[in-house]
């Protein structure tokens, strides 16, 4: 499979992805080049600046967060974010072996699991199966605010 060629904007409006990664490098390599392609990115570094983006900004449509976070763990990020905004794609990137528990990935609000390295041709395939619109922010449920609170590895 080849790789898509900067520019090959997938939708005339750019789709916004909040991209939740600790890792300064991987962050900058993979915001770089989805920006490339026409997708709008917000990057944060922390499972707490996510759930704050989320309710603040205007709703993503996808959501890219690491397994392994500062503060919050990946899948705390996305049954957290699925309070917030519940209709953006939630995908979890990881570097661990995570094969058992990927089963129980749908209660934990994710709707895909990409392993390290990342596969840039499946994650935009993934992108692209994305609705043209998110929920309006009108319709975003009002969840309480998190504090503090490690979650699990």
């Amino acid at each position: 499979m080849s790789t898509p060629e900067p520019g090959d904007s997938p939708r005339p409006t750019p789709q916004r992805i909040l991209l939740v990664e600790d890792n300064d490098a991987a962050s900058k390599g993979l915001s770089k080049f989805l920006i490339a392609m026409g997708y709008e990115v917000h990057v944060v570094i922390d499972g707490t600046s996510a759930l704050e983006a989320l309710r603040t900004s205007p709703p993503p449509d996808f959501v890219l967060t690491d397994l392994r976070l500062p503060d919050l763990d990946g899948r705390e990020v996305a049954l957290r974010a699925r309070q917030l905004v519940p209709a953006p794609r939630i995908a979890l990137i990881t570097g661990w072996d995570l094969e058992r528990d990927l089963r129980d990935k749908a209660s934990w609000g994710i709707d895909w699991v990409f392993t390290k390295p990342l596969d840039v041709n499946e994650l935009l395939l993934k992108l692209r199966e994305v609705p043209e619109s998110p929920v309006p922010p009108t319709t975003r449920s009002q969840a309480p605010s998190y504090e503090g609170g490690e979650g699990t590895p």
